[in-house]
């Protein structure tokens, strides 16, 4: 149950990172009835600004996990910082310049960084090197807006305030069938079949700020987890915040001299 929890936790966070004409009222973003005009919007908006700051709080089938960190989304120099509280332990994790470096709590000594290349021989990399360049694709928020105009319906929307801000709030059913699809190359093996036929619909509510860029994304995990065998009632709600969209980011891989390997 805990590799379906993990399974399940890492699925949520690849649709949250990897994210993303209607009626105008002063102060407020336009409200926009489908899918398509939705992501187009805010395509629009992430592209412009492509820098943001984000916060991830998950609670899946009793598993926990927070985390803080900030992006710059940009396809042609991409990168990520995160701090992660996950089943009670601290890792720091930076995806910067086609390599993945990992902090964990275990870590000791003059170099607590590992790190994982393409092409590196070593075991971090022989074991996540050739994920890299999937994770730079998942966190890219281009790339987790059109899976959302593949798959999203929008049911409601409502012009309201988070955190003191205006925004529009949307309500959207995704295809969670076509998310299956979508993401199954991303997916660890074998979930793709435990999980096909079993769910129709995964709600989803994102709200917009003013400016036309993601606010918050929250989703109801429960039923992915109930389908996967989990007990009922046992929670699975994932919510990813942004704030500072434009704002500068301070993104570095590791001191060389504090990398294994090195």
């Amino acid at each position: 149950m805990r590799k379906t929890a993990l399974a399940a936790g890492g699925f949520a966070l690849v649709l949250a990172l990897t994210g993303c004409g209607g009626e105008s009222i002063e102060g407020q973003a336009q409200t926009y009835g489908n899918a398509q005009e939705l992501v187009q919007a805010a395509l629009t908006g992430t592209e412009k600004s492509q820098t943001a700051k984000f916060s991830f709080d998950m609670n899946v089938a009793g598993m926990t996990m927070k985390a803080n960190g900030e992006g710059r989304f940009d396809s042609e120099n991409p990168a990520m910082s995160m701090t992660m509280d996950m089943l009670g332990q601290n890792i720091e994790l930076r995806l910067v310049d086609d390599a993945l470096y990992l902090k964990q709590p275990q870590a000791t000594g003059d170099k607590p960084w590992t790190k994982a290349s393409k092409d590196g021989t070593d075991p971090m990399s022989r074991a996540m090197g050739g994920s890299i360049e999937q994770m730079t694709s998942q966190m890219d928020v281009r790339n987790a807006l059109d899976q959302i105009k593949a798959a999203g319906t929008i049911t409601s929307s409502e012009q309201t305030e988070l955190n003191g801000q205006p925004a529009t709030h949307y309500v959207v059913e995704l295809d969670f069938q076509k998310l299956l699809e979508q993401e199954s190359a991303s997916l660890p093996q074998g979930v793709n079949e435990q999980m096909a036929g079993k769910l129709d619909k995964l709600p989803m509510e994102l709200w917009l700020s003013a400016d036309e860029l993601p606010l918050q994304v929250t989703m109801d995990m429960a039923k992915v987890m109930e389908a996967a065998g989990a007990p009922a009632g046992q929670g699975g709600k994932v919510t990813m915040t942004y704030s500072d969209w434009g704002a500068p980011v301070n993104i570095e891989a590791p001191p060389a001299d504090q990398v294994q390997g090195n």
